[in-house]
């Protein structure tokens, strides 16, 4: 048996774990689940997003900007991720955050991933019984500001992976595993370390996945958390009565495999009253073959006490697969 690892959003590969007959990719840890970024508007403006996190999906961004929630938000996600490859891999996100006492907010997700149906094939290439591989993460999170313009947090999860039953694996082992993990977050506002300056800006940093291995065949194979340091800055380079213009950038480096690249991530929003907008973003990931634009859109529906939002982009893959289309619905209150 050969172990395949898997590399970015090409998550639907990763069942082959216990497959036979497939080489070896270079991977950045096990749990996909934990490594498929939230929030369509993230997504368009080049997953330039640790510094920014307005919504629910700060609690898989930067937990600390939960301590400037001052509304109540639930944040929705529903992405079909290689349609070239199978229709029946897709990753669901579903997130709560509120404003909290004194200068807190608090959140909690549910990921959850599949990877579709499998069929068993026997040694002499006979067809057996079928079965469903999925991922799932249930996660709390909390923010709070500890000096004014400076807040941190935290984000602690579990995860929980069902690649295959226990009557496919042979009696090589089990094919499940599971494994819990926790992410600290930090954002500083210009407002904190450099109040006359002209452009209002966020500085965020965010370790991720920190947590034990995740093992199933047998210890041996353990896939490490998918640990990762993201840091970045987000700029408010216009604030009109019209307009308003943001810009990020995100640097991203796996903390399991030192010899791996990190991945530069930058994007660019442009609102109008803050009921549309229009996203353009890049992804630079050289080792995961991806160099390519993102783009996408929102629109914000305004009601007497609450607003609905609605999110979408284009996201680049490997360049042996197509774009991805990416959805989001998040509902303030």
């Amino acid at each position: 048996m050969k172990r395949f690892g898997i590399r970015g959003i090409v998550v639907a590969l990763s069942l082959v774990l216990l497959l036979p007959g497939l080489t070896h990719a270079q991977s950045s840890g096990g749990a996909a689940c934990l490594q498929i970024t939230p929030g369509a508007r993230a997504d368009g403006m080049g997953r330039a997003d640790v510094a920014l996190a307005g919504d629910a999906t700060a609690i898989w961004w930067n937990p600390a900007a939960l301590a400037y929630r001052n509304d109540r938000v639930i944040s929705l996600m529903h992405t079909q991720l290689v349609p070239d490859l199978a229709s029946d891999v897709y990753y669901e996100n579903l997130g709560f955050a509120m404003k909290g006492p004194a200068g807190t907010g608090i959140g909690a997700s549910l990921i959850y991933l599949t990877y579709g149906q499998s069929q068993v094939v026997d040694a002499e290439g006979n067809p057996g019984g079928t079965f469903t591989s999925w991922e799932a993460s249930p996660q709390v999170a909390m923010g709070t500001e500890i000096v004014p313009g400076l807040a941190v947090g935290a984000t602690l999860k579990y995860v929980y992976i069902m690649l295959a039953p226990d009557w496919a694996t042979n009696g090589l082992g089990k094919g499940t595993g599971d494994s819990f993990g926790a992410d600290i977050g930090v954002l500083l506002s210009s407002k904190a370390l450099l109040p006359s300056f002209p452009l209002p800006f966020h500085l965020g940093v965010n370790v991720q996945n920190l947590g034990p291995n995740i093992s199933f065949i047998n210890a041996d194979q353990a896939d490490p958390m998918p640990r990762n340091l993201k840091a970045g800055i987000g700029v408010q380079l216009l604030n009109g009565e019209d307009f308003t213009g943001t810009v990020a950038y995100d640097f991203n480096k796996t903390l399991v495999y030192s010899s791996d690249k990190p991945v530069h991530n930058m994007g660019a929003e442009l609102a109008y009253h803050k009921i549309i907008a229009a996203r353009l973003g890049y992804i630079y990931d050289k080792q995961g073959d991806i160099t390519d634009m993102t783009y996408g859109a929102g629109f914000a529906i305004p009601l007497q006490s609450s607003t609905i939002s609605v999110d979408y982009a284009s996201v680049p893959q490997a360049t042996v697969l197509g774009r991805v289309s990416k959805f989001s619905l998040s509902f303030r209150f």
